[in-house]
């Protein structure tokens, strides 16, 4: 007599539910076996004007699951951005102060440990381009800074003494007795252009002179940066200039 038909309905739903059992366990051990991701490799950082370029490889383990994010992080300052890409923009940063970056992976495990920390970078204010002959204002020298100048050169027997189309160059003494001022080249370097100016100086100018070194024949062109002191004005650093 063929088994009723109940029975065979029982032993299906039994095996059934057998299967859904294992495919649970099976699907449980899965998610578990997931760990986190290893960390990130290879950061690197661009400063620029308050920000910076932060970008990275993947690591060598996504731990069994996929990458969601990625968050650098600036030190100090705890500046962050998180992106699903391999790089992103760290803004609000401030200008002069030194900066490296780590960068942490997250998959659904959880986040990975922090990388590396990048190369050190210094955001800084957009420079301008650097001047040239073509460029630099043509003003009439002081004639306080010329005799200076002059005197100068003539007492190091660097006579003749002339100044090429009396150009002068302003400075912004606040931040030239920090050190050296830069501006950008045309091909994206950078030059340094003026040399330091002593903190107590009420003004400077940067003078373009040619002299011919005495006696030996030929025209060199100086950059020498003039500050006026308490005590009247004085040469403080020559060769100096683009």
């Amino acid at each position: 007599m063929d088994e009723p038909y109940w029975r065979r309905l029982t032993a299906i739903a039994t095996v059934l539910v057998a299967l859904a059992l294992v495919g649970g366990v099976l699907i449980y051990t899965l998610r578990t076996s997931a760990s986190v991701p290893s960390a990130p490799q290879s950061v690197h950082a661009v400063a620029g004007d308050g920000f910076a370029k932060v970008r990275w490889s993947p690591p060598h383990s996504n731990g069994g699951g996929s990458i969601i994010s990625y968050t650098a992080t600036s030190q100090p300052g705890a500046k962050s951005c998180t992106t699903t890409a391999a790089s992103c923009t760290v803004k609000d940063l401030t200008n002069a102060i030194s900066y490296t970056f780590s960068v942490v992976a997250k998959n659904a495990a959880g986040e990975s440990p922090a990388s590396l920390a990048s190369n050190a970078v210094t955001p800084a204010a957009a420079l301008s381009a650097c001047w040239s002959l073509d460029t630099s204002p043509i003003v009439a020298l002081a004639p306080a800074v010329r005799a200076v100048v002059t005197q100068y050169y003539v007492a190091k027997r660097l006579e003749p003494v002339t100044f090429y189309k009396n150009q002068e160059w302003v400075l912004d003494v606040s931040q030239q007795a920090k050190g050296v001022h830069y501006c950008a080249n045309a091909d994206g370097s950078k030059s340094g252009y003026v040399g330091s100016v002593p903190a107590n100086a009420l003004a400077a100018v940067m003078v373009e002179a040619t002299h011919k070194p005495y006696p030996v024949v030929g025209s060199p062109t100086h950059f020498v940066t003039v500050a006026k002191l308490t005590t009247g004005w004085t040469v403080v650093n020559e060769g100096t200039g683009p």
